[in-house]
């Protein structure tokens, strides 16, 4: 991490994560000699923290750190990217993670996670991982579960209509897996953008795809436009469970 303020929120939120986990936080630092972070370990004293310098080439380092990871967390903007869009690392670093990474961003109550709402993403062919994870979190902060399908708004009076095979399947496999939750189910005929730029969630679980930049579209519009934290799906390493930002 750098000393810019999302990479600060980036670091708190996966102190928090960490600790709710009961497992070690692996921490990549810009300057070594940077103490900012010490104010979030003075509220979490039960927290384990490690420091590593992230070196001249960052990427490397958290695509290194992603072989023995759960999470990496990334902060959604650096010190050397204050204007709109995405800080330099987060898009080479999802291209090569091999663990999930969370972007952090959106509005400060999602961001602290008081809503109480994890959100899934669903619509694809890797809604089983993408549901799996947000189970997972759903879980530990003994949130609520909403999915939620977006699909295009009619456009030239063609009306594209929703996947009611995929919502169906959602619903089905978390019966399976999660048969303590009882998911809201949020249809949203808008842009994605529009759509991910509302949501009142702490958390939305995205899969990769791979259209835009190493990308899907849903994820894209998610790592712009979200108003809450991203969580972008891989299959987890099996040898490790700690968090890593």
């Amino acid at each position: 991490m750098d000393t810019s303020e999302s990479a600060y929120h980036a670091f708190e939120w996966a102190a928090r994560h960490a600790w709710s986990l009961r497992t070690d936080l692996q921490v990549y630092l810009a300057d070594p000699a940077d103490t900012t972070v010490q104010r979030v370990l003075e509220r979490l004293p039960m927290l384990t923290a490690h420091f590593r310098p992230s070196g001249d080439d960052p990427v490397a380092a958290l695509v290194r750190a992603s072989d023995s990871s759960a999470t990496l967390v990334l902060g959604c903007k650096g010190e050397q990217h204050r204007s709109l869009g995405l800080g330099s690392l987060v898009l080479p670093v999802l291209r090569r993670a091999h663990c999930g990474v969370v972007v952090v961003r959106g509005r400060p109550p999602a961001v602290r996670g008081e809503h109480g709402w994890i959100t899934a993403a669903v619509g694809g062919c890797e809604d089983p991982l993408v549901l799996r994870r947000a189970v997972e979190f759903c879980r530990t902060r003994r949130a609520s579960l909403r999915l939620l399908h977006v699909h295009p708004p009619a456009q030239g009076g063609v009306v594209v209509p929703r996947d009611e095979a995929a919502l169906r399947q959602a619903v089905l496999f978390l019966r399976t897996t999660a048969p303590e939750l009882t998911p809201e189910v949020v249809v949203e005929s808008r842009h994605p953008h529009e759509a991910l730029a509302s949501l009142d969630s702490d958390l939305v679980v995205v899969a990769r795809g791979g259209r835009h930049d190493g990308v899907g579209l849903i994820t894209r519009a998610a790592l712009y436009h979200s108003s809450c934290p991203v969580l972008v799906a891989r299959p987890e390493p099996m040898h490790d469970n700690r968090v890593k930002g």
